[in-house]
């Protein structure tokens, strides 16, 4: 008898997990596409991005209300993360000028392989809601985060002080990213990994990379870190402003 109340009761069912899970990953997914739906007010040609941003946070809001089941999370998600990062490529890439006849333009390439990689995300996503998979597991962000930082430090750093040091730094600092750091021989792999950078780079590609930093690099990377933010924060503003 206690069994058949339980189970008619007012307590939480056994799919109660599942909804609560459906419902952060939908709300999180639904912010990460209004924050791709901004970026998109500071480029010149933002249609395209502009519709997948839109078309993701209403996946987003729909699968926060159950509306799309949910029945392999790690697919369905992880396809919902390549797709955002296919838009963010194709906002990134929206100012540089395309083919021209028969001739690739600099922002030819990124748009194609952030298209393809849309694609291929859409069906990995597809594939998340019509068969059964495995749940998210437990993660932690100290690993992903060190490397996001150690990348877009890279970015900023490569033109005012040079591949050498800011090879060097980016790969201690993705380093410490791991729980087993150890100085020496992180040390040790940042200095040998550098001298490959330079030498893959520099003198078997020959990249025009600068080597060592310029004499007006605090200048220069003043400027990079306020281009940064202003390419991050100038569409929240501007779509304030227009509000």
């Amino acid at each position: 008898m206690s069994d058949v109340t339980s189970s008619q009761g007012g307590g939480p069912g056994p799919n109660a997990p599942a909804r609560t899970n459906s419902f952060k990953g939908g709300v999180l997914v639904a912010i990460a596409a209004l924050i791709l739906l901004l970026l998109t007010f500071n480029i010149t040609s933002p249609t395209v991005p502009r519709v997948l941003a839109i078309g993701l946070g209403l996946v987003g809001v729909a699968t926060a209300f159950g509306f799309i089941p949910v029945r392999a999370p790690q697919d369905y998600y992880g396809g919902l993360v390549l797709m955002m990062l296919a838009v963010l490529a194709l906002i990134a890439s929206a100012d540089l000028p395309g083919q021209r006849g028969f001739a690739f333009g600099p922002g030819t390439a990124p748009r194609l392989f952030a298209i393809l990689l849309f694609g291929l995300s859409l069906a990995v996503t597809i594939v998340g809601v019509v068969s059964d998979g495995p749940a998210i597991e437990k993660y932690r962000l100290r690993g992903p985060m060190w490397v996001l930082v150690a990348i877009c430090l890279f970015a900023a750093m490569i033109r005012p002080v040079g591949l050498i040091i800011a090879s060097f730094l980016t790969w201690m600092i993705s380093i410490c990213g791991s729980t087993e750091m150890r100085w020496i021989e992180s040390l040790i792999a940042a200095a040998v990994m550098t001298v490959f950078c330079v030498v893959l780079f520099v003198y078997l590609l020959n990249l025009p990379f600068q080597l060592w930093p310029q004499p007006n690099a605090p200048a220069l990377l003043w400027q990079q870190f306020h281009e940064f933010f202003r390419l991050i924060f100038g569409p929240l503003m501007k779509f304030i402003g227009v509000a």
